[in-house]
């Protein structure tokens, strides 16, 4: 073999050893590139899975924190309904009878209305409380309590001003109506019930004040109620001591 012909096939397969290594190299940088892709996309996969998870531990925490704050208000609001109601009533106390009243106060102002306060006292319930037991003076409470809230319209307000004392507001009640307003609710209450295993028929004294004939603050319409009250309980025991 001549020396031209051993060159050439010599570089015959260096060329070909060349190619298979440009071939090889090939290969194994596109499997390079399929290995580095396919880390991408694992990162990728796990990195959604992570935003989900946050996502739904995220809306979780919302709820829990929706939830409390509801149960937040919800335990707020009883606690002002507690504040706000006799227990053994269940009517509104004094705390909201002020309130009441100077709110229909200046409505009675601003429409030119009348508003009547009356201050009502059971009849006899030291009494009942001496003779029957302080459960069965509860009782009475409870009743004289359910027929004053029946008896009157949804717009009045009555209050448990404690003890055997209870405060009514009745808007547009004018003066020339007052007196019929008073004996509707004192036959109302005066129906006989069964209190400590005895009928009784409760008696109360009403005494009555109003706007704007007697004041125009709430103080003192409740004050010249309870003045009228204490009038009229005298008068009555000055009839029952004549009689």
């Amino acid at each position: 073999m001549s020396i031209d012909a051993e060159n050439a096939e010599q570089l015959a397969r260096l060329r070909g050893e060349i190619s298979h290594a440009e071939q090889a190299l090939k290969a194994l940088l596109a499997e390079l590139a399929s290995a580095r892709s396919e880390e991408r996309l694992g990162a990728m996969y796990w990195l959604v899975l992570e935003n989900e998870r946050l996502y739904a531990a995220l809306e979780a925490q919302h709820c829990r924190a929706a939830e409390e704050a509801d149960s937040a208000h919800a335990a707020l609001q009883d606690a002002i309904r507690v504040s706000e109601t006799d227990p053994l009533t269940q009517l509104p106390n004094r705390v909201v009878l002020w309130d009441r009243l100077a709110h229909d106060l200046d409505l009675a102002r601003r429409h030119g209305t009348a508003l009547a306060v009356l201050y009502l006292d059971i009849d006899g319930f030291k009494s009942v409380n001496d003779r029957l037991g302080h459960e069965a003076g509860d009782q009475l409470l409870r009743q004289v309590a359910s027929l004053l809230r029946t008896t009157l319209r949804a717009s009045d307000t009555v209050c448990r001003m404690g003890g055997d004392e209870f405060v009514i507001v009745a808007e547009d009640v004018q003066r020339p109506r007052l007196t019929r307003f008073v004996d509707k609710i004192a036959r109302a209450v005066g129906c006989p019930c069964l209190v400590g295993g005895e009928i009784l028929v409760p008696e109360v004294s009403i005494g009555a004040s109003s706007f704007p004939e007697d004041g125009d603050q709430p103080e003192v319409l409740v004050r010249r109620a309870d003045e009228d009250m204490y009038k009229v309980k005298r008068a009555r025991k000055d009839a029952l001591r004549l009689a």
